[in-house]
């Protein structure tokens, strides 16, 4: 198997956006990579399901650049070098030979792939029948191949309900060929003569034999047809409901950040769900239920105002009217209570699902009681509306039965008192309103259940005509003159290394809209292609909402954010995120295999590039030592994974992505030390070469960087190297390092590695709390005192060593 990436620097399987947020190109190309083994070991997940863990795990992924601590994890790190690997050594002795036997087989075979939406189709401006059908038909015949089933269905109808009022009427003529020879007329006769013949039927038959064998067929014809209506239509309907779900999650996933942040995920998800259920119910009452009655209603008035006075067929159209006003009215307010009702089922899904979701905080603090209780609240208020809204439904079916018995027997009365009637005609009568009664029953509760159709539909349609504030660009990031074809294979190991891009940001100002703050103030920062930056800073001076901006979730208010000389606002979300790998402090993971959320930085993989990667971020000794190797399952959110392991899957989605643009968000705060160098490592093999971004809390993970930007309160306050920023009395940057070198002291002063502070807090020992009072009180004099190196040369052997070799 291999790999090719075109001189354009994309790959010929797949563009897929991999490590950023929940922010979906419609324009790029989605690869699906399951293998057979997968299939038949992954259980089965009803649509409903996929729908809440799609959108969940995108809105998961929107919190990559917030700052949040996890659990402090070790991993042992691996010293194998990324340019000779053999993928067949370990340390659990031969593990890593069975692991690579299994990625084999994990991956082979090509994957599937779907194509997105160049453009969503044009929407209804609101949740009327008349809008929504024709969108619906056009979405499912843009199928193809779907037309005869349309035209076959719509014969289907006609023939289904002609041979429906037929049966009746050679019913009439039965029993008036059975009646006394005074009633029974020449014309009962010869329509009887005339079935028998149709039937070849010998002339012996008696005219009623043969009248009621026909009415037999006619009704035998019309359930055939009627039946023959689902198979042929169903395949429209489901075509229509997967393209309109596809689109809604596509267009849902590509709005912007600011959506998505002030969105309930378990509220949208539901949202979703019951939007896309209810275009097979809108199919439903169209096709089988409305269009029929009302064709057959049509046919009906027009043969009882031929065959009686036209009092008959006033009192059946009088019948329908008074129906359809009844059920309308009825509807209205039942409508009213199932808008509450389905409020109210988005506040228990999206309560449920944010308590389930943050369980470990929930856990934590003690608030099992506090969720259960608001959750049972609400289904308490769930419960109340729907029983009122069961009892709005009594009063509808109680009403529309009064209707109906009220309308037939005044249209037999009618019939009875005509001129010349047959007990037939009355036969005849009785049999067609008992015909047209019984689908318009059904008209009733398909109604309603439009009704609720539409309502659940006006959400939909809602998030469809929702715009984005981070308009797609039409332009390709530019191609560097030296990106080449490369491959990597078992004879060639080499990773591909493509030339880094410029970054600019001038004057960049932003603020976010539920705000009047400026979080950014007129920002300038530059990188050169293959040069490492540093943004640093206090909490809340901007460093994430500044990353934000270079991959463009958000857009600037004012100022320019470039690559490459080219501003990322007329580029193409796919030919951006395509050139940039992002490891985030909190690594989002699916539950899903190790396998899958490794290969979800570039599905279509080859082993090669596989095992490649995650050696070279020192994965591979982890997945040696799974029980189930590359076919672990790590859990919601990667919980059965240690924090380091998570940084690791990150760092392997980046080199599997070969990427010109690095991005790490603090990217090892919520490790400890140990961990921490291991990952340092794995990133400073992933940066070479390559433009990259770090921000971090740590200022001893960036002192290497070529260049430093320290942002406070929105602006860059200082900008150099790290001995440059070092040198600066009463600097920023200065500050901060020693204060960080103040406080690592005394951790390892109380036996604290990296960022377990809870455990100095909880010490008894006096030392340990007059060593904290002298150093936050000698750290309230660092600037400007030249002690104060001594101070830190002191508490911090290590850090003081560093100062000096610069």
């Amino acid at each position: 198997m291999r790999f090719n990436r075109t001189n354009a620097g994309h790959f010929t399987t797949t563009t897929a956006s991999t490590l950023l947020p929940p922010t979906l190109s419609t324009t790029g190309r989605f690869t699906l990579l399951k293998s057979a083994q997968l299939r038949r070991s992954a259980r089965a997940v009803s649509y409903t399901s996929f729908i809440t863990k799609a959108y969940a795990a995108a809105a998961a992924a929107s919190s990559w650049s917030h700052d949040s601590n996890s659990n402090n994890n070790n991993i042992n790190g691996s010293s194998r070098d990324y340019h000779s690997i053999d993928g067949h050594s370990s340390s659990d002795g031969g593990g890593s030979t069975l692991a690579s036997d299994q990625l084999e087989q994990l991956l082979q075979g090509p994957g599937k792939e779907y194509h997105a939406p160049t453009a969503l189709p044009p929407t209804p401006q609101a949740a009327t029948l008349g809008a929504l059908m024709p969108y619906l038909l056009r979405l499912a015949l843009g199928e193809g191949q779907l037309y005869w089933r349309v035209a076959g269905a719509l014969a289907a109808l006609v023939i289904s309900k002609a041979a429906g009022l037929l049966a009746p009427v050679y019913f009439k003529l039965a029993v008036d060929a059975l009646s006394t020879p005074a009633i029974a007329t020449s014309s009962t006769a010869t329509a009887a003569a005339t079935a028998a013949s149709a039937l070849w039927l010998p002339g012996a038959v008696p005219a009623a034999t043969a009248a009621l064998l026909v009415s037999g067929l006619c009704r035998a014809l019309s359930a055939l047809a009627k039946e023959l209506q689902h198979p042929l239509f169903t395949p429209v309907s489901q075509a229509a409901g997967r393209r309109v779900s596809f689109y809604a999650l596509a267009h849902v996933l590509g709005l912007d950040l600011h959506f998505h942040l002030d969105r309930n995920t378990g509220s949208l998800s539901r949202m979703l769900e019951r939007g896309a259920r209810s275009i097979a119910m809108i199919f439903r009452a169209v096709v089988f239920t409305l269009a029929p009655t009302a064709l057959e209603l049509v046919a009906v008035c027009i043969l009882l105002a031929r065959s009686f006075r036209p009092t008959v067929s006033l009192l059946v159209v009088a019948t329908f009217v008074a129906y359809t006003l009844w059920t309308v009215s009825l509807t209205f307010i039942s409508t009213q209570i199932r808008r509450e009702v389905k409020d109210l089922d988005n506040a228990i899904s999206g309560r449920a699902v944010d308590a389930l979701l943050n369980v470990e905080a929930v856990k934590l603090g003690g608030a099992e009681a506090l969720e259960v209780q608001t959750y049972d609240d609400n289904l308490t208020a769930y419960q109340k509306a729907s029983v009122r809204l069961e009892g709005a439904s009594a009063a509808l079916n109680a009403g529309q039965a009064a209707v109906l018995a009220v309308g037939m027997t005044a249209a037999l009365v009618a019939a009875a008192i005509s001129p010349g009637v047959t007990p037939g005609d009355l036969v005849m009568v009785q049999g067609l309103l008992l015909q047209l009664w019984a689908p318009l029953q059904f008209l009733g509760w398909f109604y309603r259940e439009l009704r609720q159709s539409l309502v659940d539909m006006e959400d939909l349609f809602a998030l469809l005509r929702t715009k984005t504030q981070v308009p797609e660009g039409n332009k390709a990031l530019p191609t560097p003159p030296n990106m080449t074809t490369t491959t990597v294979s078992s004879t060639n190991m080499t990773p591909y290394r493509p030339p880094g891009v410029r970054v600019d940001l001038q004057d960049v100002r932003f603020k976010y809209p539920e705000s009047n703050r400026e979080v950014l103030k007129g920002v300038s920062i530059s990188a050169l292609p293959g040069q490492s930056i540093a943004v640093v800073g206090p909490s809340g001076s901007g460093k994430s909402t500044l990353l934000r901006l270079l991959v463009r979730l958000f857009d600037v208010h004012s100022g320019s954010v470039s690559l490459d000389g080219e501003d990322v606002r007329n580029l193409k979300s796919d030919s951006l995120r395509a050139a940039v790998a992002v490891v985030p402090q909190d690594t989002i993971l699916f539950n899903d295999t190790i396998l899958h959320n490794v290969t979800y930085g570039r599905p279509g993989s080859t082993p090669e590039e596989v095992r490649a990667a995650t050696s070279a971020a020192k994965l591979d000794v982890a997945v040696a030592r799974m029980s189930d190797k590359w076919s672990t399952l790590v859990g919601e959110r990667g919980l059965k994974l240690s924090g380091g392991e998570k940084q690791r899957v990150a760092i392997a989605r980046a080199f599997l992505r070969e990427p010109r643009l690095l991005i790490c968000d603090e990217a090892t705060s919520a490790l400890d030390s140990a961990t921490e160098r291991g990952i340092m490592e794995s990133l400073k093999e992933l940066a070479a070469g390559r433009t990259s971004v770090f921000v971090a809390h740590r200022l001893s993970t960036v002192q290497g960087c070529d260049k430093i930007y320290v942002l406070k309160e929105g602006k860059v306050a200082e900008e150099g190297t790290h001995a440059e920023l070092m040198g600066k009395s009463g600097g920023v940057y200065r500050d901060m390092w020693k204060m960080q070198a103040a406080q690592q002291a005394l951790d390892k002063k109380a036996g604290v590695q990296g960022g377990d502070k809870e455990n100095l807090v909880a010490k008894k020992s006096g030392e340990a709390g007059t060593a904290v009072g002298a150093v936050i009180e000698g750290v309230g004099h660092l600037e400007g005192d030249s002690s104060s190196d001594e101070l830190s040369a002191e508490l911090d052997p290590e850090a003081a060593a560093i100062e000096r070799s610069l």
